[in-house]
C-alpha cells in the first residue's frame, strides 16, 4: 500500500467515480436541509434522502461527495480511543434508482485495489445474515468464501439517518492488518475476524443497499426504486494506508497537534495525548460548526457546540493553559482545510470572534467550578457518599456554567455516579422561578437605608464595558442590610458607578462579574431603583464586604446582542409610524438578548405585505450604515427636534436623544450600537394581539434572522418532500401537482445572508410565503382528492361488500347490516349504504364511523324494510342522543352524529334493540 494523504484520498476517490459518469456534489452545510429531526448532517447520504425517497425530481442518478459530518455520540470516548472524532469527512458514491448491488461491490472493491493499493487478499467481507446475493456478488469479485462474514442487523442493517428515511441491509469491507494488531492471543485465533472487539480487523467502507423507506413511525415500506449509499471514513482510510494506529497521528490532525503543542510548550506524547487529542478534535467540530452558522447557545445545536468548547477548554487545563486559547488555533485549521474549503478563509475573523467571546465567558467561571467540584467531593468523601446530587450538580451548571455532560464526565472518571433525574428536577425548579422573583424586592432592599444614605449610581456603560467603582452596600436574598456576604450565598450588591444597565425602558439588565482580590460575584441580573442600581447574582468565591473598591466588568457579547435588539426596536416604530401611520405609538417593549417584542397603537391586524414593507425599512436603514448619534439635550429642546418619547416613561429637564439618519429620533436611556451596520439583519417572526386596539410584533436580529430562515425552510422542505410523495402517488402523471419551486439549503441561506446582506430578508420572506400558500393549496387539493379516490375504492370495494352481506343477521323478517368504520366520512357512508340498499329487500343498514373526533351514524332501508315499520329518522333520534349530538332523517334515510366517541358502539346497539 502506497502512503496516501487525507487530501489525496479525498481527491482519488472523487475523481474514480467521476470517471464513472457520478456527479461530484459538494458538500453540504453541517445543519441537515429538509430534516428536523437531525440535530447535524451524521452522514454522507443526508442530503440526498429525498433523492433516494423521490420526493423530488432527480437532477442526476449517481452522484459522489465528501462530507461534513458532525456525531456526538459518545463524546467521552473522543481523545480515549483510536478513531473516535465529532468531525469528519465521509466519502460515498450514491445511485437513485440506478445501479444496485453488482456495480456497487464491483467499484469498491476495484478502488481499493487499484487506486488504494490494498492487497486483495487483504480485504474480508460482511454481509447481512440472509443476503445470499450480495455473497454471490463477492464471490464472483474474487473474494473466497472464508473471507465473507455474515453478522446480524446489529453490525449489518444501516439507517435511517433520523427518524426516517432510507435504510436496508448493507456490505462493509475490512482491512486485515494482521495478527499483531488483535488483542495477545486473540489475532492467532481462527474465530478472530470481522466483528470481533480486537483492532486486527478494521473496517473502511460500507456499501447500504437502500431498499426500504422507514416511516417516524418505524415501518419499514418498500422503495419505489432501490439505491445504493455508501460511506467510507476518510481519515479512517488515511489510517490504513498510512500505516498508523490513530486517525490522530494522520497528517491533517499532524498539523493541528503540532500548533497545540507550539502555544501550550508540551510535546505530544502518552501522558498529554488524551488533552491534545480532545483539542485537536474538538476545535475542529467548533471550526467547521460555526463557520456553517452554528452558533454557541442554550439549547439545540449551539447548547453542543457549547458543551465542545467547554470541554475543550477544560482539557486545556490538563496541559497547564489556563487562558483562551482555542482561537488561536484557527489560522493552522485555514491552513489544513481552506483549499477544500475556500469559505472558511473568508470567514476566519467571524470565527475567531465567536470562539474568543465563548472561551472568555467560561474562563470566569472555569477554575472556580472546577474548585467548586473538589469541594463537593471532599464533603462526600466524608460522608461516604458516591451520589453527586441534582443540587450540586445544578450549581455547577446554573452557577459556572458547566454543560451537565461536562460534570457527568468529570465525576464518573473519579468514581462518583451522577443523580440525572435530581439534576433535571432542579433544572424544572430553576425554569419555574422567574426574574421576577427578584424584582418585588426592590423597594425592600433599600428600606433598611436612610435617606441619606441611598446614592444615585453613576452609569458609565454607554462606552465602557469594564469599570471601577466603590461598593456602598450588600443586600442579602431577603432585602436585608449585610456588613459580607460569602461563597455560594446570593444577594445585591450597590455600588456608586458601574458599566452594569439596569433593566428600564424595556431593555433587560447586563450580565457579567464584580470582583476584586478578595471575592468573585457573578452578576445575573441588574434592577434599579429611582437611580440606584442593585446587581443581583451570587457570590462565586470568597467573601464581598463593603465599602472595598471594586471592578465591574459585563458580558460584552450579551451587550452586543441587547444593543443590536434596541437599535432595531428604534428602527422599527419608525417603519410603523411611515408605514402605518403617525397614530402608532409605543404601549410596552421587551428588549432581551434573544429577540424584541413591542406592543404598539393599532386597530388591525398587519397583512402580509403591511409586515414585508416594515421589515425593508428597517433592513434599508441597516444596509444605509447610519450612524447612530445620541445627545444629552433639554426636554423642550429635544421635542422641538421631533423626538419621539416612549410609552409612560418620565423624563427630567434633561434627556437623552437617540438619531439614527431620518429614519428613527427617540427619547431613550437604553444601550445601541455606534452604526446601523452593527445590526446586521432584522426579521419579524410573528404578529399577534396583547389587546383590544393594540398590536404585537416578535422580531429578531443579527445572526438569529439566518437561524430563522434555516428553520422556517427545513419545516418548510419537509413538508414539501412528504406532500411531493404523495402527490406522484395520486397524480402520477400530472408535473404540475408537484412541488418543483428549490427550497434553499442552510448554506446558501449562510451564503447568501453574507454576500447580500439584509435585503436577502425580503427575498426570502417572499420564497417563504409563496411556497407556503402553494403548499397550503395544493396539501387541501391533495387530501381532496385523496378523500374522494378512498370513498371510491370504499365503495367498490367487492370484498368489503361480501364480508358486511356475510355478517348479516334477520330480526323480524329483516336483513340487519351493522358495521363501525375507522374514519370513513359521511358521504362514504351513505353510498355504501345505497349499494347495500339496492341489493338486498328488507334491508336495515346501521353504519357508525369516527371521523374527525366526531362520531357519525347514518342508517338507511329501502321500501319494504318501511313497509314492516321501519323509520330511520326515529331509530337514528335515540342513538344520537347518546353520543351528545343531534340528527334526523326520512323514513328511508337518517343522518346525525355527536362527540362522544367511546359510546359509538352503545348507539348502533340501541338502535339495534328498537328493531
Amino acid at each position: 500500500m502506497n502512503p496516501k494523504s487525507v487530501s489525496e484520498i479525498r481527491d482519488l476517490f472523487l475523481q474514480y467515480f467521476h470517471s464513472k459518469e457520478h456527479t461530484i456534489v459538494p458538500s453540504s452545510s453541517l445543519i441537515p436541509a429538509g430534516d428536523p429531526t437531525l440535530l447535524f448532517t451524521t452522514a454522507g447520504m443526508v442530503q440526498f434522502k429525498p433523492f433516494f425517497t423521490g420526493a423530488v425530481e432527480l437532477p442526476y442518478t449517481r452522484a459522489t461527495s465528501a462530507q461534513k459530518c458532525l456525531r456526538t455520540t459518545d463524546l467521552e470516548n473522543v481523545g480515549q480511543t483510536e478513531r473516535h472524532c465529532t468531525f469528519f469527512e465521509m466519502l460515498g458514491n450514491f445511485s437513485f434508482g440506478d445501479y444496485f448491488k453488482k456495480e456497487s461491490i464491483h467499484y469498491a472493491l476495484e478502488f481499493s485495489i487499484q487506486n488504494l493499493g490494498i492487497p486483495i487478499d487483504k480485504i474480508w467481507i460482511t454481509i447481512f445474515e440472509n443476503d445470499d446475493e450480495a455473497r454471490d456478488l463477492w464471490l464472483a469479485e474474487g473474494i473466497p468464501a472464508e473471507r465473507i462474514v455474515r453478522l446480524g442487523k446489529k453490525d449489518n442493517f444501516w439507517g435511517p439517518a433520523g427518524d426516517s428515511g432510507a435504510c436496508g441491509p448493507c456490505s462493509e469491507l475490512y482491512l486485515d492488518r494482521g495478527p499483531a494488531k488483535g488483542f495477545p492471543g486473540c489475532g492467532n485465533k481462527a474465530s478472530c475476524a470481522p466483528g470481533c472487539d480486537c483492532d486486527r480487523f478494521m473496517e473502511y467502507w460500507n456499501i447500504v443497499f437502500n431498499q426500504f423507506n422507514q416511516t417516524v413511525e418505524g415501518e419499514l415500506q418498500p422503495l419505489k426504486q432501490t439505491g445504493i449509499d455508501t460511506g467510507a471514513g476518510v481519515e479512517r482510510i488515511a489510517l490504513l494506508l498510512q500505516d498508523v494506529d490513530s486517525v490522530y497521528d494522520t497528517d491533517e490532525f499532524k498539523h493541528i497537534l503540532s500548533k497545540i503543542s507550539s502555544i501550550s510548550g508540551k510535546e505530544y506524547n502518552s501522558e498529554t495525548k488524551i488533552a491534545f487529542r480532545v483539542i485537536a478534535d474538538h476545535s475542529r467540530s467548533m471550526f467547521f460548526a460555526i463557520g456553517d452558522g452554528i452558533y454557541p447557545d442554550r439549547t439545540g445545536r449551539g447548547y453542543v457546540i457549547r458543551r465542545l468548547i467547554r470541554r475543550a477548554a477544560l482539557f486545556s487545563r490538563k496541559l497547564g493553559i489556563k487562558e483562551p486559547f482555542l482561537n488561536k488555533l484557527i489560522s493552522e485549521l485555514v491552513a489544513v482545510y481552506s483549499a477544500r474549503y475556500p469559505e472558511l478563509k473568508s470567514k476566519q475573523d467571524e470565527i475567531t470572534r465567536v470562539i474568543v467571546a465563548e472561551e472568555e465567558l467560561f474562563a470566569n467561571t472555569l477554575e472556580l467550578g472546577l474548585e467548586e467540584l473538589e469541594n463537593i467531593l471532599s464533603r462526600l468523601k466524608e460522608t461516604g457518599s458516591k451520589l453527586i446530587d441534582g443540587k450540586d450538580s445544578f450549581r455547577l451548571y446554573g452557577t459556572f456554567g458547566f454543560p451537565k455532560e461536562m460534570t457527568k464526565e468529570l465525576v464518573v472518571e473519579r468514581g462518583y455516579t451522577f443523580d440525572e433525574k435530581g439534576f433535571e428536577e432542579e433544572l424544572e425548579k430553576d425554569r419555574m422561578l422567574s426574574r421576577d422573583s427578584w424584582k418585588g424586592k426592590k423597594l425592600s432592599f433599600l428600606t433598611g437605608l436612610s435617606a441619606g444614605q441611598i446614592k444615585a449610581t453613576e452609569f458609565l456603560g454607554y462606552d465602557r464595558h469594564k469599570a471601577e467603582g466603590n461598593l456602598l452596600f450588600l443586600f442579602s436574598s431577603e432585602g436585608k442590610v449585610k456588613d459580607s456576604l460569602s461563597s455560594g450565598e446570593k444577594g445585591a450588591l450597590l455600588l456608586d458607578s458601574t458599566p452594569f444597565y439596569a433593566e428600564s425602558g424595556g431593555q433587560i439588565g447586563d450580565q457579567g462579574f464584580i470582583r476584586n482580590k478578595d471575592f468573585i460575584f457573578r452578576v445575573t441580573d441588574v434592577q434599579k431603583e429611582n437611580d440606584s442600581f442593585l446587581h443581583l447574582g451570587e457570590v462565586l468565591k470568597g467573601e464581598v464586604k463593603a465599602s472595598q473598591k471594586v471592578e465591574a466588568e459585563i458580558d460584552p457579547t450579551r451587550r452586543a446582542a441587547l444593543a443590536a435588539h434596541h437599535s432595531g426596536t428604534h428602527l422599527m416604530h419608525g417603519a410603523l409610524r411611515k408605514i402605518l401611520g403617525e397614530h402608532v405609538r409605543q404601549k410596552a417593549s421587551l428588549v432581551s438578548d434573544d429577540y424584541l417584542r413591542f406592543d404598539f397603537s393599532h386597530p388591525q391586524s398587519l397583512t402580509d405585505q403591511e409586515i414585508s414593507q416594515i421589515e425593508n425599512y428597517v433592513n434599508d436603514s441597516i444596509q444605509n450604515n447610519l450612524a447612530v448619534v445620541t445627545k444629552v439635550l433639554p426636554i423642550d429642546e429635544a421635542k422641538k427636534a421631533g423626538a419621539i418619547a416612549f410609552f409612560e416613561e418620565k423624563y427630567g429637564d434633561l434627556v437623552r436623544v437617540v438619531q439614527m439618519g431620518e429614519r428613527s429620533t427617540e427619547f431613550c436611556g437604553g444601550t445601541h450600537v455606534g452604526n446601523t451596520s452593527e445590526i446586521a439583519y432584522f426579521s419579524i417572526l410573528k404578529e399577534s394581539s396583547p389587546g383590544a386596539g393594540n398590536r404585537r410584533i416578535e422580531a429578531v436580529c443579527g445572526p438569529a434572522v439566518i437561524q430563522y430562515f434555516v428553520s422556517s425552510f427545513q419545516e418548510l422542505d419537509e413538508k414539501v418532500q412528504t406532500y411531493n410523495l404523495k402527490a406522484k402517488e395520486l397524480f402520477p402523471k400530472e408535473n404540475s401537482e408537484w412541488i418543483n419551486k428549490h427550497v434553499p439549503s442552510p448554506e446558501e441561506i449562510e451564503k447568501a445572508f453574507h454576500t447580500k446582506g439584509a435585503s436577502m430578508v425580503f427575498e426570502y420572506r417572499e420564497l417563504k410565503n409563496s411556497l407556503t400558500v402553494e403548499w397550503e393549496s395544493k396539501n387541501q387539493k391533495l387530501f381532496k382528492e385523496k378523500k374522494k379516490k378512498e370513498a371510491e375504492e370504499f365503495q367498490n370495494n367487492p370484498e368489503l361488500i361480501e364480508q358486511l352481506i356475510s355478517g348479516q343477521v334477520s330480526k323480524k323478517d329483516l336483513v340487519i347490516i351493522q358495521h363501525i368504520f375507522d374514519s370513513v366520512d359521511a358521504k362514504s357512508l351513505k353510498d355504501l349504504a345505497d349499494s347495500l340498499k339496492s341489493r338486498i329487500p328488507n334491508v336495515v343498514v346501521l353504519f357508525g364511523s369516527v371521523f374527525d373526533d366526531t362520531a357519525t351514524l347514518v342508517f338507511m332501508c329501502n321500501t319494504s324494510s318501511n313497509q314492516k315499520g321501519i323509520h330511520c329518522g326515529n331509530l337514528l333520534k335515540a342513538s344520537v342522543e347518546i353520543l351528545g349530538g343531534k340528527g334526523g332523517g326520512r323514513p328511508d334515510m337518517a343522518q346525525g352524529g355527536g362527540k362522544d366517541t367511546s359510546r359509538i358502539q352503545e348507539a348502533i346497539q340501541l338502535a339495534l334493540d328498537s328493531i
